[in-house]
This record gives C-alpha cells, structure tokens and sequence, in this order.
C-alpha cells in the first residue's frame, strides 16, 4: 500500500464497531467492556495512523503492539483470540506477514512459528493433491482464481456461477463445475481474512486471498 492508501485502510478499520458476536467469536459482551477493548484497539490504531512513512516498519509496528497486549492479559481467552485477529489485520495493512512468535508468545506461552510452517506445507501438499486430481478445465479455472483479490471474490464468484448454493454468516459456497455440486467452491470470512476453499471430491485446495 502507499501511505494514502494505508491512512484509509486504518480510517475503516477504526470506523469498525469492534468485538460484536461474529461466527469465530460468540461472545455477548458488556458494553461497557465492548467499548473499552474497542478504545484501546482503535487507539492503537490512530498511533500508528501517525508514523511517518519512513517509520512504518515491521520493528516499530510490533513494538507499538506489545503496551495494548499487556492491557489484554487479564480478559477472557475468546476476547484476546479476537483482539489477536485485530493485530493480524493491522499487520497486513503495513505488509507485516509474520510476528516471529510475538502474538503466540503473548497467547500461548511458546513460539509457534515452527508448528505453523510445518501446518503451511501440509496445507501445500494437500493443495498439490488437489490440483493433480483437476481437470484441464478446472485447473485453467483456479489460473482465473488466483489472480483474484479479497475484495473482489465474492463479485467474481458471483459473475462465474451466479447466487451461492449457500449464504451463511462468515461463508458462502457455489456450485463450481459440477451440477451434483461434487465441485464446491466456498469464501469463508474470519476476523477481515478471507479464503478460498475449492472441494473436489476427497480432496481439497485452500489459499487465503
């Protein structure tokens, strides 16, 4: 993102309304709760909606985090998973795309980053395994697929097959290539991450847009 872009990705994220029940997160909280948690996120967000451009660095980001990490420790474990979702979104508005354990550190006592590189090439073996069960046709499909972004799945999806065989809250799922919907193509939404998930058979290829 440029930084234009990046004050107006922060401008809509502290314009959310923050920790209300979601499919990942069912929690009905007091509201006098809700808007503190909320104050302190937003806050942080404003912090570093005024970093200079040229202090808008992966160092100076995480740092910014750790004080708002500390006023989370005593809350209940669902509303620090959700207040970790928040940071990963912050992250990807600066291009961050590791903490180096700093968010599993601080949730779960140990650095996790081992255990999800090794959850990453699995997921990319399945994948491998999905795409040679594939079709000619399918797989110059998932061409088309790839060079979507978040925020033009769901328009796309709709432009190729139409309605959703199914809309829930956090997902929906079309009906891809076959009619006895064997071909499931699904958006699962959680905490501003979308993925792709395309069901063939057994099999399964997953990508997070």
């Amino acid at each position: 993102m440029t930084p234009d872009d990046r004050r107006l990705a922060l401008d809509r994220f502290i314009a959310k309304k923050k920790f209300v029940k979601e499919p990942f997160y069912l929690v009905d909280l007091d509201e006098a709760d809700r808007l503190k948690y909320e104050a302190w996120v937003n806050q942080l967000a404003r912090s570093l909606r005024q970093l200079a451009p040229a202090r808008q660095i992966k160092p100076v980001v995480l740092g910014m985090f750790k004080p708002v990490m500390k006023k989370f420790e005593n809350t209940e474990g669902e509303d620090q998973d959700r207040f970790l979702g928040y940071l990963v979104e912050l992250m990807e508005i600066f291009g961050i795309e590791s903490s180096d354990g700093l968010l599993s550190k601080w949730r779960y006592g140990h650095d996790m980053t081992e255990e999800m590189k090794a959850r990453d090439a699995q997921t990319q073996a399945l994948n491998a395994q999905a795409l040679a069960a594939m079709t000619p046709d399918e797989r110059a499909l998932l061409e088309r697929l790839h060079a979507m972004t978040k925020a033009e799945a769901e328009e796309m999806l709709r432009s190729l097959f139409g309605a959703p065989v199914f809309e829930g809250e956090g997902g929906k799922m079309w009906s891809a290539t076959a009619t006895d919907r064997s071909s499931i193509l699904s958006l699962l939404e959680r905490w501003g991450a979308v993925f792709l998930i395309w069901k063939i058979g057994e099999l399964t290829y997953f990508r997070r847009l």
